[in-house]
């Protein structure tokens, strides 16, 4: 009898430690955020070459494998702003483009997860609508969701590289977060309500034809280095554009790159929607920056900077300074930098980690045209 209770005894604290373990896990994987520094790290880390080619007054003065948006300012001078009969005095100068390091974005697992601020995890607040955009109470539906926090990293005025009134920026002159997936109710919509109010269109993007043009935006991409702008709903490879949501619409998540990357893209676009982003491309964004409802997929190249970044080959910048890593394939293009839509297995679905490295880290360069020049004194 008794080595009978001290079996069932064993039993139950076998199966209480079992159950202990479990609830562990599970609290430490509700809490997991992966720890990057992307400025700690940003000379060794940064693809610093993806800024190529820069164009000085209508010319290339700087030559890099990253191309220019079709429609970039060509014309050697320009003008900006004034008004001769009033007696205000244009800006006159000329014109300079090249791919400015401007924004990061985070995707990760859990909501106000920020892996770029060294793994900083924020709670919660339940504040209305606060929060109803994040995937808490969806563990069920974990490994087919991501959420995001949008940082600014205009890294060249972090540096002084460029006075702040140099080019016309966005406003943004300094590291900070931007926005989050949680502040949106569209970003955790299974229905379809919010994400059908935020873009209308949607409704029209889900065919069969509309999906079909997915190979055709991705092949463009691999031949040209560019994806198609007319396709504006499809991101090539990586899925559709629409709806703006946190899910995965497609019937395999096992690319985890592949579907952070299109959950990067959507947030750009997402925030190009309401008015958040702007163009900075061609001549009539030359001068001010115009609302651009719908997002320009050339105007923007991506580089993954965590957990195993794309970097670059300047002498002195190995790229060792990330703090997870896998060894790094070449892309076999030349630039450590991507198109929107470029299928991973060209550059990166190997590069999720495991455990350590499961939250994704993007620096977005766009390309950005500015007038340098001086206002006369009346």
């Amino acid at each position: 009898m008794s080595k009978m209770l001290s079996h069932l005894f064993r039993c139950v604290a076998f199966a209480v430690l079992l159950a202990a373990t479990s609830s562990a896990w599970a609290e430490a994987r509700s809490t997991m955020c992966n720890n990057y520094s992307m400025l700690k790290n940003m000379f060794t880390d940064v693809c610093w070459s993806g800024m190529f080619p820069i164009r000085i007054a209508g010319a290339t003065m700087i030559s890099g494998k990253s191309g220019v948006p079709e429609d970039a300012y060509k014309s050697p001078l320009c003008k900006c702003g004034g008004d001769i009969s009033k007696g205000q005095f244009p800006k006159i100068g000329f014109s300079v483009g090249f791919w400015a390091p401007a924004k990061v974005i985070d995707v990760t697992r859990q909501p106000m997860c920020f892996a770029s601020l060294g793994g900083t995890r924020a709670s919660m607040p339940s504040i209305g609508w606060f929060g109803s955009g994040s995937n808490t109470g969806r563990a069920d539906r974990s490994n087919g969701f991501y959420n995001w926090v949008a940082y600014s990293a205009p890294l060249i005025y972090m540096m002084r590289l460029l006075d702040e009134n140099a080019c016309a920026p966005d406003g943004l002159l300094d590291f900070d977060v931007i926005n989050m997936s949680p502040l949106f109710p569209n970003w955790n919509d299974v229905v379809g309500r919010y994400a059908a109010f935020m873009n209308p269109e949607s409704m029209f993007l889900g065919t069969v034809s509309a999906l079909a043009t997915m190979p055709i935006d991705s092949m463009s991409t691999i031949v040209n280095d560019k994806p198609l702008n007319y396709l504006h709903w499809a991101a090539g490879q990586w899925g559709m554009l629409y709806p703006m949501t946190g899910f995965d619409e497609s019937s395999s998540t096992s690319d985890t790159v592949r579907f952070s990357s299109l959950i990067a893209a959507r947030s750009m676009a997402l925030m190009h929607r309401l008015g958040l982003l702007r163009g900075t491309v061609g001549g009539s964004n030359i001068c001010e920056r115009k609302v651009q409802p719908i997002m320009r997929k050339d105007a923007f190249r991506w580089q993954m900077v965590a957990p195993s970044p794309e970097y670059n080959t300047i002498p002195g910048a190995s790229g060792n300074g990330a703090t997870v890593r896998m060894i790094d394939r070449p892309h076999g293009r030349g630039t450590c930098t991507h198109p929107t839509g470029l299928p991973t297995p060209l550059w990166g679905m190997w590069r999720n980690v495991p455990a350590t490295g499961e939250d994704h880290s993007y620096m977005i360069f766009q390309y950005t045209d500015c007038c340098f020049g001086i206002t006369p004194a009346p």
